[in-house]
């Protein structure tokens, strides 16, 4: 599902005067506050932790419930090393080891964290499903499958259009009006996936538990 990004936002603290460190957001943009949870990613540029971070990037990231259950979440990446115990916000951000993921609620509480050799998809999306809970009607179980099933059907009309691509390059014969009469009903089924897909969306997230925070 090559259609799945990150959309990783780096940490801009507005100010640290007056933050309440039980609250990740009191020092966040008001974009935090819209009532989601957040995956935060910590991360070492450390020689030392580099096999490490290749190995979140090869299989947590990668992993397809993680990659769709985060689309339900903020997404934060920050560089570890420079989050030190000074930080107002240690006690949700902080721990022993780099790389580091923190899953924080729609309150900006600290619902959890794994560092290090101890990532792995499982407990990450773990987490992710325990600060979903506090927040959407829809378990983020549910969620995952159901987006899985609509990007399937993505990725085959997308395969169909690129078999059809490939069919008019190697074509001796000119067949405009039989290949626009493809592309076209191409178009039809994607526009009808795609609209089914932000119609799961809008519904996940208008049914929620809790209003914005």
């Amino acid at each position: 599902m090559a259609r799945i990004e990150y959309k990783w936002d780096d940490a801009k603290f507005n100010s640290y005067e007056g933050a309440n460190p039980e609250n990740l957001y009191s020092a966040l943009p008001d974009t935090y506050k819209s009532g989601k949870p957040t995956l935060v990613f910590l991360t070492s540029d450390l020689a030392d932790d580099a096999q490490f971070m290749k190995n979140i990037e090869g299989t947590t990231l990668m992993d397809e419930n993680v990659q769709i259950g985060v689309g339900m979440f903020n997404q934060l990446k920050m560089n570890g090393n420079k989050v030190k115990d000074t930080n107002p916000f240690w006690k949700i951000l902080g721990g022993k080891s780099l790389p580091r993921m923190v899953v924080v609620d729609h309150n900006g509480a600290k619902v959890g964290a794994v560092e290090a050799q101890d990532i792995s998809p499982s407990k990450v999306f773990g987490l992710m499903k325990r600060a979903a809970s506090k927040v959407y009607k829809t378990d983020l179980e549910t969620i995952v499958k159901e987006s899985k099933t609509i990007l399937t059907e993505i990725d085959q009309i997308e395969a169909k259009r690129a078999a059809l691509a490939t069919k008019k390059a190697s074509s001796t014969k000119q067949k405009t009006s039989e290949w626009a009469k493809e592309e076209a009903a191409l178009d039809e089924q994607m526009k009808a996936v795609e609209a089914r897909e932000l119609a799961l969306k809008k519904k996940w997230n208008e049914e929620k538990k809790v209003a914005k925070a």
